[in-house]
């Protein structure tokens, strides 16, 4: 195996593999065995039909491209190992040609962990909430002013910032560029779960689009927007942990998993690589709770923001997603109102 491996703009990679002839025919004599044991024909017993009537019938289409998967699964991770690179995604994976008689190239690209560059975060967000408590005192001196202001309720009320307000700040103190590969595929993502969503609440692809007054292209490319936002926040964040040192116990992921109620899932949440998960959501939390403490100061603040995340959700989607999800329901509960109301006349 004969491996080059090519840095492409916005963390890509691009990996070009060589595999020698002989192992290509080693792999294809394997498929044909395989082939000749499984396949049944008339006259035959089960594995004892000749190759050449085997191949006939299955066809060498069929075995060629069983054979290059075997090799992919094979030589690709072996590559990355020997060039010591971390995807952060699936390859997308290109084959000129295969020959049975020649070498097989192929050609992989893969997102990889970008670089971050931050700034003054935390500086950056002493700001935000130094901006944001004078417009409020503004506001209530306003209300003040018109006889407006409830004393008891809003004039001694601390004023609170919350985790997408953080990561909002967060971003905009940080240069990253992702992979564009990363951001369809999470938009991908984004919109099978819109469809489903929809489907959950029988409301129809068109007459939501119309809703919206979009077109399919539209919504696709607002999710482009908030998958772009997820992607940047998930390793923005991730980077913090690391600078921060931020850690969470063993026991803190436990009470998380206990905290779930259901024993099967919970039992499920024990997997390595679920506790891993876990350690990770943790981890964000704490680092957003400690941002916002310390820029607040140590007030009774609720920010419980991520706990309640599904485990499929990355940490800053939810903000697009909920806008999306509000406005679904608006729509289904004002197309219901409509009805209702035609039927009435």
């Amino acid at each position: 195996m004969k491996t080059q491996i090519e840095k492409l703009p916005k963390a890509t990679m691009k990996l070009t593999v060589t595999v020698e002839n002989s192992v290509v025919k080693e792999f294809y004599e394997k498929e044909v065995k395989k082939a000749v044991e499984n396949t049944e024909l008339q006259g035959f017993r089960k594995g004892t039909a000749p190759k050449d009537m085997v191949i006939e019938k299955v066809g060498n289409s069929k075995i060629y491209g069983d054979t290059i998967n075997e090799i992919l699964q094979t030589y690709y991770p072996q590559a990355l190992k020997e060039n010591k690179v971390m995807p952060v995604s699936n390859p997308k994976v290109e084959i000129k040609e295969f020959d049975i008689e020649k070498d097989l190239e192929f050609i992989a690209e893969f997102a990889v962990k970008p670089e971050i560059k931050m700034g003054d975060y935390r500086k950056a967000l002493k700001n935000y909430y130094k901006e944001k408590t004078e417009k409020i005192k503004k506001e209530k001196e306003e209300k003040l002013k018109k006889g407006e202001l409830d004393i008891e309720k809003e004039g001694h009320e601390h004023v609170h910032i919350g985790a997408n307000e953080v990561i909002d700040v967060i971003l905009k103190e940080s240069i990253v560029e992702i992979a564009d590969m990363l951001v369809e595929e999470e938009t991908d993502r984004l919109m099978t779960k819109l469809l489903e969503q929809l489907e959950t609440i029988k409301l129809p692809l068109d007459k939501y689009l119309k809703a919206q007054e979009k077109t399919a292209d539209d919504i696709r490319t607002d999710y482009t927007k908030i998958a772009e936002n997820n992607i940047k926040a998930e390793f923005v964040l991730s980077h913090l942990v690391e600078v921060e040192k931020i850690d969470v116990s063993d026991d803190e992921i436990e009470e998380m998993i206990n905290a779930a109620g259901d024993p099967a899932v919970a039992e499920q949440m024990q997997d390595p690589m679920q506790r891993l998960y876990i350690k990770t959501i943790l981890q964000k939390n704490k680092l957003l709770n400690m941002l916002i403490e310390e820029t607040q100061g140590p007030h009774d603040h609720d920010h419980h923001h991520e706990e309640e995340h599904s485990k499929e959700e990355t940490l800053a989607e939810k903000v697009g997603e909920e806008k999306h999800m509000e406005e679904i329901t608006e729509e289904e509960t004002e197309q219901e109102t409509q009805d209702e109301e035609a039927k009435n006349e």
